[in-house]
């Protein structure tokens, strides 16, 4: 049987080893700790049968993360360990609470949703249609394993996941409001800058919109169905998008691999 935990993990962990853990020996110690909380994370998702929240898709922005963080150490000589650790815990479970199961207060159809007791939820679905309440989830899920609890600060990762959505209606805080951190920033902006440049994007955006809509999120006076999505993204991005992405954009080109993935979501543009 195939290990896609242990693949997404060593692929992790090559793209770890050529950004940032060879520095001193406090990033060598930060580098263990997200080591360890990506297995974590890659150990849940591998279990997801949302279409587009899959493992593939956290190891995706997990890599993505690494060369932001890498663009920053080439323009700033170093990263702090705990800007490190706050970005990629945040990037490895801003949506881990969209899995069914994953809590502890979980059981078969009973889901813990908010702070209520756990509530039916009709398990005919995919992940999907739990993605109104990931970000609660998520930041319960953290609060939960001791170890992601003690090697972060919960309230700067909690503001991350909560600006991490890029698509949900509710989620209508912008750039420019003087609360969000950087690491929020950085955060939403792995999300756009993943989809748009995948290398099946096509069938991403496909596995988006169907997600989107099991969850029933999509603005029917913007999307009317699969076509108009496909024909309005483009419009939408550089509308509503790229303000959120604008300057992380720019900090990839610092790099050659960062070119390469801004490259990419170009050509999809």
């Amino acid at each position: 049987m195939i290990n896609f935990t242990r693949i997404a993990r060593h692929e992790f962990e090559k793209v770890l080893s050529e950004s940032i853990e060879h520095q001193d020996s406090d990033v060598m110690r930060a580098s263990d700790i997200i080591k360890n909380m990506a297995l974590i994370s890659f150990t849940r998702f591998a279990k997801s049968n949302s279409l587009y929240f899959s493992l593939g898709h956290t190891l995706s922005t997990s890599i993505i993360g690494l060369h932001l963080l890498n663009a920053m150490r080439c323009r700033d000589g170093l990263i702090m360990p705990e800007q490190i650790i706050n970005l990629m815990a945040s990037v490895l479970f801003c949506n881990v609470g969209i899995l069914r199961g994953v809590l502890d207060e979980d059981e078969g159809d009973l889901q813990k949703l908010n702070d209520q007791k756990p509530q039916f939820v009709d398990t005919d679905f995919t992940d999907s249609a739990m993605w109104e309440y990931k970000a609660f989830r998520s930041k319960k899920f953290i609060q939960d394993v001791s170890f992601l609890d003690t090697n972060t600060n919960f309230k700067e990762v909690s503001r991350a996941i909560d600006y991490s959505d890029f698509f949900a209606q509710k989620a209508t805080i912008r750039t420019d409001d003087k609360d969000v951190s950087d690491t929020a920033k950085y955060v939403r902006a792995i999300q756009v800058i993943t989809l748009m440049s995948d290398q099946n994007y096509q069938r991403k955006m496909v596995e988006f919109y169907l997600s989107a809509k099991e969850a029933d999120l999509i603005d029917k006076s913007i999307f009317k169905n699969l076509a108009e999505f496909r024909g309005k993204w483009v419009q939408y991005f550089w509308e509503r998008l790229y303000p959120d992405v604008g300057e992380e954009i720019l900090l990839l080109r610092e790099t050659s691999e960062g070119r390469s993935i801004v490259s990419k979501m170009y050509s999809h543009l």
